[in-house]
C-alpha cells in the first residue's frame, strides 16, 4: 500500500463519484448497484489539485430509480422471485441506482488531520474510496471530536449512526474494546446530563457487527 503526498492511501476501493456537494455533506452515487459502503463507515472524497481530501461518514444509503420521479415497479411473479428477477430482468441495473449519504467530519491536508469542516466542498463527480485502516486509524487518532459532528447531523438516525460508526471503528483498528472505552468517554462529555441516551448509544457500540467483520476479512 502507498502513500500519496497527502499522507492518504492510494490502493483503496472505489465505490463512489460524487453527485451532489455542500459544506456539510456529501451525495454519491455507488459504483455498482447496493454496493454503497456499510452506513456508519468512513469515506475519503479524492483531493483536487490542491491535494485536500475530505472524510466523511455514511448516514444513509438508497437504492432507487435513476429517474427521481419514478417509483420501482414489483417485478416478481409466480415462481420468480429476489435474485431471479434480476436475471429475468437484466435492465435493472441500468435503470435502478444505489446512492449513499455521508456527513462530512474533517479533511487532510498535506499529512496533517483536521476534524472540522474543510474551506470548500469536494467537486462533483470525483471519486468516494472506502476509508483504509491506516487512514481511519490516522484519522482518528488525531482525537475524537468528529463525534461532536456527528451527534449535530440533521436528517440521519444519529445515535444510530454514532454507534455503528465506533463499532466499525473500532474493528478497522483492532481495538474494538479499547476504543469504544475511548468514544464512550468522549460522548459521556458530548451528552453529559442526557444519562439515558448516553446508555442507548453505549449499548448499541458493544453489538457485534457483521459488516465490520466484513470489512476486516476484505
Amino acid at each position: 500500500m502507498t502513500s500519496g503526498s497527502n499522507g492518504v492511501y492510494r490502493d483503496q476501493a472505489l465505490v463512489g463519484e460524487v453527485v451532489e456537494s455542500s459544506t456539510t455533506d456529501i451525495l454519491a452515487q455507488a459504483c455498482e448497484l447496493d454496493a454503497a459502503p456499510a452506513f456508519g463507515a468512513f469515506v475519503r472524497v479524492s483531493g483536487g489539485e490542491d491535494g485536500l481530501s475530505t472524510f466523511g461518514v455514511v448516514a444513509q444509503v438508497q437504492t432507487a430509480g435513476l429517474d427521481p420521479g419514478a417509483r420501482a415497479i414489483m417485478r416478481g411473479h409466480g415462481e420468480v422471485r429476489d435474485q431471479l428477477i434480476y436475471r429475468e430482468n437484466p435492465d435493472l441495473p441500468l435503470v435502478l441506482r444505489t446512492t449513499f449519504r455521508c456527513v462530512v467530519v474533517g479533511f487532510v491536508d498535506g499529512g496533517a488531520v483536521y476534524q472540522f469542516l474543510p474551506p470548500r466542498p469536494p467537486r462533483l463527480h470525483y471519486s468516494v474510496f472506502t476509508a483504509t485502516p491506516p487512514e481511519v486509524a490516522q484519522f482518528t487518532d488525531a482525537g475524537l471530536d468528529y463525534l461532536r459532528t456527528l451527534l449535530s447531523a440533521v436528517e440521519a438516525p444519529v445515535d444510530e449512526m454514532v454507534a455503528a460508526n465506533i463499532r466499525l471503528t473500532g474493528s478497522l483498528r483492532g481495538e474494538a474494546e479499547e476504543f469504544t472505552q475511548r468514544a464512550g468517554r468522549e460522548l459521556a462529555e458530548l451528552l453529559l446530563g442526557d444519562y439515558a441516551r448516553l446508555a442507548a448509544v453505549l449499548r448499541r457500540c458493544v453489538t457485534p457487527s457483521p459488516l465490520g467483520r466484513g470489512l476486516i476479512q476484505g
